[in-house]
């Protein structure tokens, strides 16, 4: 049975993700009949989740050829109904960074992904954004350092341009794609310090039979994605399209961070 979408919790941008809250979505956010894809043309196939369905990631930072173990990053999916019943997905994400924890929430129409709502809680801000009418609206508020006075949030309008996908579901939205030797697209994703609407190159590498550190070999697709900034290479599993390991690559701070698959695979 699907939860009804009533209250809202926490989350984040820094392109990774994770765990519990609820989003309260504005009346505005109605579907009217079938939602055409984001991209036209391309179809997404994302799995429906069976009840809350949990996935935990190890995640390591690599500099100087040095892996260092960096906590894991939790990633809870399940279905809710959105005002008029119309399914949704909400991803919720927790995970360590800056001496504390960020937790994102992306809400997503089921059958496009179409981005529908987006919170997030940093330890130094919290975010919440609706992309209604093709724009993102939201608040950003700054967390007071203790004995400072609280700051006023500020009012957020970006215009998107028309439908997008949330870039804290990047790995979600790719292991969703029709992916085949030879494909390659452009995707628009929501980066809120980016202006909103970013284009980014989706292309699939290889598929290659590849070793993880818990789940042995898996047959995998291995696609790359242009985020700006911090290029991201992501493993999808050829026969379940689970995600496997998530790579970004952040040459200015000469490091990247790799989250690989914990929790096993289902079938």
């Amino acid at each position: 049975m699907r939860a009804r979408l009533l209250t809202s919790s926490v989350p984040t941008i820094e392109l990774a993700v994770i765990l519990c809250a609820v989003v309260a979505l504005p009346e505005r956010v109605r579907a009217q009949g079938e939602t055409p894809p984001v991209v036209p043309g391309i179809t997404v196939h994302a799995a429906q989740p069976r009840g809350a369905d949990t996935v935990v990631y190890q995640r390591s930072i690599t500099r100087a050829g040095k892996d260092t173990m960096a906590g894991t990053r939790t990633v809870v999916s399940r279905m809710v109904d959105g005002p008029d019943r119309t399914p949704l997905l909400e991803v919720e994400q927790r995970f360590p960074a800056g001496g504390g924890e960020i937790v994102d929430t992306a809400v997503a129409e089921l059958r496009t992904l179409r981005a529908v709502a987006h919170r997030s809680h940093q330890p130094t801000r919290t975010m919440r954004f609706d992309f209604v009418g093709g724009a993102a609206e939201g608040k950003v508020t700054q967390v007071a350092a203790s004995g400072d006075s609280a700051k006023p949030a500020e009012t957020v309008h970006q215009a998107l341009g028309g439908p997008i996908f949330d870039s804290n579901v990047i790995d979600l939205v790719v292991a969703s794609l029709p992916l085949d030797q030879g494909f390659s697209a452009e995707l628009p994703f929501f980066i809120y310090e980016r202006g909103g609407r970013v284009p980014m190159a989706v292309t699939v590498r290889e598929r290659a039979t590849v070793p993880f550190p818990k789940l042995g070999e898996r047959d995998a697709w291995i696609v790359t994605v242009g985020v700006p900034g911090a290029p991201a290479t992501i493993w999808v599993d050829a026969r379940t399209r689970a995600v496997l390991r998530v790579r970004y690559d952040i040459a200015a701070r000469a490091m990247s961070f790799t989250d690989d698959r914990v929790t096993p695979l289902r079938g």
